[in-house]
This record gives C-alpha cells, sequence and structure tokens, in this order.
C-alpha cells in the first residue's frame, strides 16, 4: 500500500469516527430538546389542572376537562380523559387515540407514549370527591416525531457524502504534499554512479522535502568523495605494485639471461628478495586498510599504552642504536584506554619508524605518552628535515609521500594506517613542524571510562641511549 494510501485510510478512519460521533450526539441533542420541551409544557398543564379539578369538585372537573381537551396550543389534536375506579369519568378531543395502560392502584405519574409513537399522555393522579382518579391529558406529536425521524434521515445521506467528499479532497492533498516526494525520488533515479557529481536542486521553501534533499545532497557528496578515492586507491595500488613488480621482472629475467657466477646470482636474488618484502609490506599493509574500512569499530578492551610505548620503544632500540639515535622514550602506567592492542601497536610503530627513517645520524627521536584530561596523548617527536607547508594537508593520504621522502622508500601506506586506526578509536592525529627543525606527530586517544586493570603508581621513565662517539644530550 503505497504512503498516499495510508494517509487517505487514516485519515478516512477518523474523519469518520469524528463525524459519526458528532453526527449521533446531534440527533440525541436534538430529541432529548424536542421532547423535553413538549414533555415539561405538557405535564405542566396536566399538574395545574388536576389541582383544580380537586378543588372544583366532579361538576367543576367535567367543565376543566372539556376546556382543556380544547386548547391546541401543543399539537392539532388533544385528548382528555378522567378516570376512576367505577370507570371513565370524562373523555374529550381525539377519540380515536388508545390511551396509555396505567397501574390500577393509581400510582403512575408522567409521561406516556403510544405505540406508534405519535402521541403523548401526560398522567397526574388526583382525588375528586373522595375518589381516587387519573388526568389523563394526551396530545399529536407527530409533527416532532417526523421532524426528528426527517433529522435521521438526513443525517443517514450527509455524512456518508460529507465522509466521501473528505476522503477524496484527502487524497487529492495527499498526493499534492507527496509529489515533491516523488519528484525527488525521480531526480535521485536519475543519478547515475558514474555520475556522482550532479546534486539534486533544492526548494526554495525550507520545508522538510528542502531539509531531505540537503541531506541526500550531502550524501551524495560523500559517496562521490568516496568514489573518487576507491579510484585513487586503486590506481595508486596498481602503481605501487607495478614498479617493484617490473623490477623484479626485469632483475630475474637479466639472472637468466645468461650463465652467471654464484656472486652474481646471490646479488640478483638479494635484490629480488628486497622487492619481494617491499611487496609483502605493501600488500599486508593494504589488506589491513580494506579491514579498517570495513570496521565500524573495534574490538575494545582496556589497554594500558604506556606499557606497549615502553614494550615497542625496546624492541626498535637497536635500530635506533645503528644510526647513531638518540631514542627518549617518556611512559606512564595510567594511561589506560579501551582499543584494540594490536592496532594501537600498529600505531606506535610506524609513526616510530616513520621518525626513525627521516631522522639523520645523530639526531634525536622522542616517543612519549601523556596524560591531559579525558584523553591519553601519544607524542613522537624528530630533528629530522620536518614536514614542508604543501606536504603537511595531503600526509595522511593513502600513497602520498612528500617531498622530503628522498631515498626513503616506503609505500605512502604507514600515516594513512595511523589515521585509520586513531579514527576507529575515537581519537585524531595531528602532523606539525618543529620550528627548530624537525617534525612532530601527536595522536589523541579517549582514555578508559573505568578503570578495569590495576593501575600502579602514576611514573614517568626516561630511556637515553648514549653512542661512544656523540656526548650525552
Amino acid at each position: 500500500m503505497s504512503i498516499r494510501l495510508r494517509l487517505t485510510v487514516y485519515w478516512a478512519a477518523v474523519l469518520g469516527g469524528i463525524l459519526l460521533i458528532a453526527a449521533v450526539a446531534m440527533f440525541k441533542l436534538f430529541t432529548l430538546e424536542q421532547w423535553g420541551s413538549l414533555d415539561a409544557a405538557l405535564l405542566e398543564e396536566a399538574d395545574d389542572t388536576a389541582e383544580d379539578m380537586a378543588r372544583a369538585g366532579l361538576p367543576g372537573a367535567l367543565e376543566l376537562a372539556k376546556a382543556l381537551s380544547k386548547e391546541l396550543d401543543l399539537g392539532p389534536v388533544r385528548r382528555v380523559r378522567l378516570v376512576t375506579r367505577s370507570g371513565v369519568l370524562a373523555d374529550f378531543g381525539g377519540a380515536g387515540v388508545a390511551p396509555p395502560a396505567l397501574d390500577p392502584d393509581f400510582r403512575s405519574r408522567g409521561i406516556f407514549q403510544t405505540a406508534d409513537g405519535h402521541f403523548r399522555f401526560a398522567v397526574v393522579s388526583l382525588v375528586i370527591s373522595g375518589q381516587q382518579a387519573y388526568l389523563e391529558d394526551g396530545v399529536d406529536a407527530h409533527t416532532i416525531a417526523r421532524s426528528i425521524e426527517r433529522l435521521g434521515d438526513i443525517l443517514l445521506l450527509l455524512v456518508p457524502l460529507v465522509l466521501a467528499m473528505c476522503v477524496g479532497g484527502g487524497y487529492w492533498m495527499a498526493g499534492r504534499s507527496l509529489q515533491p516526494f516523488a519528484a525527488l525520488a525521480t531526480a535521485l533515479d536519475s543519478i547515475e554512479p558514474s555520475n556522482l557529481s550532479s546534486r539534486l536542486p533544492v526548494p526554495e521553501v525550507a520545508d522538510e522535502v528542502a531539509h531531505l534533499t540537503l541531506v541526500i545532497n550531502a550524501l551524495l557528496e560523500r559517496l562521490e568523495r568516496a568514489s573518487a578515492n576507491e579510484r585513487r586507491f586503486a590506481s595508486d595500488a596498481a602503481h605501487e605494485l607495478r614498479t617493484p613488480l617490473a623490477v623484479l621482472r626485469t632483475g630475474l629475467e637479466v639472472a637468466l639471461a645468461r650463465q652467471r657466477s654464484v656472486e652474481e646470482g646471490r646479488n640478483a636474488l638479494e635484490s629480488a628478495l628486497q622487492e619481494v618484502v617491499r611487496l609483502c609490506r605493501i600488500a599486508d599493509e593494504l589488506l589491513m586498510l580494506a579491514r579498517l574500512d570495513r570496521e565500524a569499530t573495534v574490538d575494545r578492551k582496556p589497554v594500558n599504552l604506556g606499557e606497549i610505548v615502553s614494550e615497542i620503544g625496546a624492541a626498535i632500540e637497536p635500530v635506533a642504536q645503528a644510526k647513531q639515535i638518540d631514542l627518549r622514550i617518556t611512559t606512564r602506567n595510567d594511561a589506560i584506554v579501551d582499543g584494540n592492542s594490536g592496532h594501537l601497536r600498529r600505531l606506535i610503530y610506524n609513526l616510530l619508524d616513520n621518525a626513525l627513517k627521516f631522522t639523520p645520524d645523530h639526531g634525536i627521536v622522542e616517543l612519549g605518552v601523556e596524560r591531559n584530561g579525558d584523553k591519553a596523548v601519544l607524542r613522537v617527536a624528530d630533528t629530522g628535515p620536518g614536514i614542508e607547508s604543501a606536504d603537511l594537508p595531503m600526509i595522511f593520504e593513502r600513497f602520498y609521500r612528500g617531498r622530503a621522502a628522498g631515498k626513503n622508500q616506503g609505500s605512502g601506506l604507514g600515516l594513512s594506517l595511523c589515521r585509520e586506526i586513531t579514527r576507529l578509536h575515537g581519537g585524531e592525529i595531528t602532523a606539525t613542524s618543529r620550528p627548530g627543525g624537525g617534525s612532530e606527530f601527536v595522536a589523541t586517544l579517549p582514555l578508559a571510562k573505568s578503570g578495569t586493570l590495576p593501575l600502579g603508581p602514576s611514573r614517568t621513565g626516561r630511556i637515553v641511549r648514549h653512542l661512544p662517539n656523540r656526548a650525552a644530550s
């Protein structure tokens, strides 16, 4: 069932209920008003006449009954009867009207209606000359009965007619109200996957349709950006894989072109191994990026960021010693974050590896963890060439290598992985060039909400390696 038809059905149900209640209430009120006025006047005349009859005696009562039967102010026909145990003392007016059946003990009082509903009697008991008697004062009420019947017929005809007209109008209004959405769907259907740059026209009136159009345009913009990133990612991945594969193929072809010595064969295999290692690294990083793109969240558990920093610093220290780099590590035990230990290790390792790669011999690399309010701050700084201002906006893009890369043949995916890992952990990462030279990367992660790990006393440890040919810093 379409939205238009559902709206019409709901509107018909609500309106039908309202019209039915209003019609029944109107009919009941009109009926009570018509009969109430007549009954009150009829009963009042009967009471007054009964009092006069009781005082006047039997001859006077007969005259009063005759006079009452001639009063036609309440209806065109009137019948007045005076009845005792011994029989009917007086009967004037419409003789063809059947009188009501009353209590023989003279305890009846009130308004009585004939079977056809066209005659109403006011019955009052009285005492005349020592006898119990009934005064039956009846009046023809067919005009009121017919007016009530006509009102019922009119309502039976009018309510369905009004309901049908309102339902038709509601169906038309629902169609008019939904027309902008239909136009929006048509315009959206015309946008092809190959042309995501198209946007929907935004209505001038700031209503729900305009808001929905803006939301869809924002979604199209994100889809266009994601599609462009995917295409660029596929192109860059193919370009990055083509170079090492070409080098590997050329080296193998040259090695197989003629008979070579053992040393030449070893050199060719070592060169091929280097390219294979690079290919494996690129494939591993591409696979991890693909997994991170599919993950909306990561499997989280409390992780001591300071311990991971200490472990990775100790593991990578030989690399720093080989380049005569002063590696300084600052940690603390209360930097507990909710996260994935493997992802966080990759984040720290990539940032530290990037700093060691670009720091010249005898340089300094600083790795530290701090707390800032409810955030854990991971900071990696170096004394390398720094990052040019033109490279800063693109430094975290996939396969992007800055102008300062030089001979450092990285894949261009390490910092992209760092950004994705930080994003999945609800944090952010920034890169800046230090005024005195070098670069600094800062990753901010939210601390764990509850201390589920036992926390030792906060400590700050500094590990500084002094190589033989340089002074202690």
